[in-house]
């Protein structure tokens, strides 16, 4: 069988998965209820489990970073005795851009500017692109007001229709990434002395970000195999935002502080650092594939033959919580926002048609890779699908046929006693995201909170609707070879909105 036949295959193979456990559990709804609560009730069971124990990873992780919040990083640095110097190592923040209002910008340079770290070993690399009419004019404007502030600041623009590439932040970074190559051969500074961060545009680090990430480079004996993940908090925005739009992303943060202690699992996303020596070895990020964050650590780990993994850090970045226009259209772009997150299902091809091919790895190892992944996508695209409509339907046909077979009463009970997890979750979240809130701004009502504590009743149907329906959607376009494009996520917030609007008003 070629290539092509066997990469065709694997395309379908998640989607096949999803579907089957979807329509075969409904068929059995229909035809066989108590079969189907029996399969519910060891299914709930099994969540049930789950859930406590990522609760308890939940809690381990917040503890971790709450008790570490005030550690000495800089001085840790200073202090720390390794191979390389502290003052040896140059940090390089990337941040590709295409439409992103110019304000975002000068604010994620602002937050650069605040860190707890010597700006002077900081160069930032603002990647344009050709096919965005105005940046040019814009990134010159931020590079003349920003530059003393830096070592320096490097300006890139990605050219448009590049043979190979798609239009994605993925081009734009490899791109830039060259230019960074030539810049630092230039100034003669050695790679693996070369700390780069890839961030979005949005992204506004903690103070002691780059003290964190230094200290952990430098007290790394493999640090040029590793990637290091700060917690991405979308909060910057969370004051102006739908109840929708908020429990959304704060459960995104959730779920990354989960991950951050399965470190077998745990993997890049989103933001990001890594050496720059590394980088320049595997080839780049990809310039044909959407989820360029995170296939950049499988061509790693691929390249070290398994030998690679992700650091996940105890400071983390400020990012925005996707907003639209109106509440409608917040949904719309959050839908599409978590539908190319879920595209990271192409991995699950990536990685498999690379294994078929590569003899350093152990079969044993390669085997479980696929299949933990295989099983994250499957989940993402069916669990909350099955407990909040599922369940919940056939419980009802067992109340209203007046079924008192044992297995329901278990089903029911099970699924009580996964509600009462679920509520234990949602105290601990309300408590815990109380944590990664930023100062309520004054013009904000203190009224706030209460909507705070009650957008929780919405997560079982968001979970749903936006959670497993675009990976759903992802995994059934690419069985279907219909690819996505890289939608790039608005980042315009509603108070620089209302600012331009009072400036017209001013000026009529």
């Amino acid at each position: 069988m070629n290539e092509i036949k066997i990469k065709r295959i694997l395309k379908s193979v998640p989607a096949c998965a999803s579907w089957s456990l979807l329509i075969g559990l409904l068929l059995l709804v229909v035809l066989k209820p108590l079969w189907a609560a029996i399969f519910l009730t060891l299914y709930l069971m099994y969540w049930a489990c789950r859930l406590l124990y990522m609760t308890a990873l939940l809690i381990i992780a917040h503890l971790r970073m709450y008790f570490r919040k005030k550690n000495q990083w800089l001085d840790m640095c200073e202090k720390a005795a390794t191979d390389i110097s502290f003052n040896e190592i140059l940090h390089v923040v990337l941040y590709p851009i295409y439409q992103e209002p110019e304000t975002v910008i000068e604010q994620s340079l602002l937050s650069l500017r605040s860190v707890a770290y010597p700006l002077k070993s900081i160069i930032v690399v603002l990647a344009g692109e050709e096919r965005d009419a105005d940046t040019r004019t814009k990134l010159e404007r931020i590079h003349i007001k920003n530059k003393k502030y830096f070592r320096d600041i490097i300006t890139t623009f990605h050219p448009t229709n590049v043979e190979g590439e798609i239009p994605s932040k993925g081009a734009n970074a490899t791109y830039a990434a060259h230019q960074i190559k030539k810049y630092l051969e230039k100034n003669e500074h050695p790679f693996e002395n070369v700390i780069l961060s890839c961030f979005d545009v949005d992204t506004c680090p903690d103070k002691n970000y780059f003290s964190c990430l230094t200290y952990h480079f430098l007290i790394n004996p493999k640090r040029h195999q590793t990637s290091y993940q700060p917690l991405p908090i979308y909060s910057n925005n969370i004051y102006e935002v739908p109840a929708l739009a908020r429990v959304i992303e704060v459960g995104s943060t959730f779920w990354q502080l989960v991950e951050s202690m399965r470190y077998e699992k745990f993997i890049t996303f989103s933001s990001h650092s890594m050496s720059f020596k590394t980088l320049v070895d595997v080839g780049y990020w990809p310039v044909d594939m959407i989820s360029d964050d995170s296939v950049i650590f499988w061509k790693c780990y691929l390249y070290y033959h398994g030998d690679y993994r992700t650091c996940p850090l105890e400071t983390p970045v400020y990012m925005d919580i996707a907003v639209g226009k109106n509440f409608f259209d917040t949904i719309r772009i959050q839908y599409t926002q978590k539908r190319r997150w879920a595209w990271g299902v192409e991995n699950f091809v990536y990685i498999a048609m690379h294994f078929l091919r590569h003899q350093n790895i152990p079969w044993m190892v390669k085997c479980k890779k696929i299949c933990q992944l295989l099983e994250n996508h499957v989940n993402w695209a069916t669990w909350a699908i099955i407990i909040s409509f599922i369940t919940p339907a056939i419980i009802l046909w067992g109340k209203v046929t007046d079924q008192n077979a044992l297995v329901l009463f278990n089903l029911s009970y099970i699924n009580g006693v996964l509600s009462h997890a679920l509520l234990l979750i949602l105290i601990l979240s309300i408590a815990i995201s109380k944590y990664f809130m930023p100062p309520r701004p004054k013009h904000v009502s203190r009224l706030i909170y209460v909507s705070f504590i009650l957008q929780w009743l919405l997560l079982p149907l968001i979970s749903a609707v936006l959670g497993s329906l675009p990976a759903l959607d992802a995994q059934t376009r690419m069985m279907m070879g219909k690819d996505i494009a890289f939608n790039r996520t608005p980042k315009v917030r509603v108070t620089i909105v209302k600012e331009n609007k009072e400036k017209r008003r001013e000026k009529k």
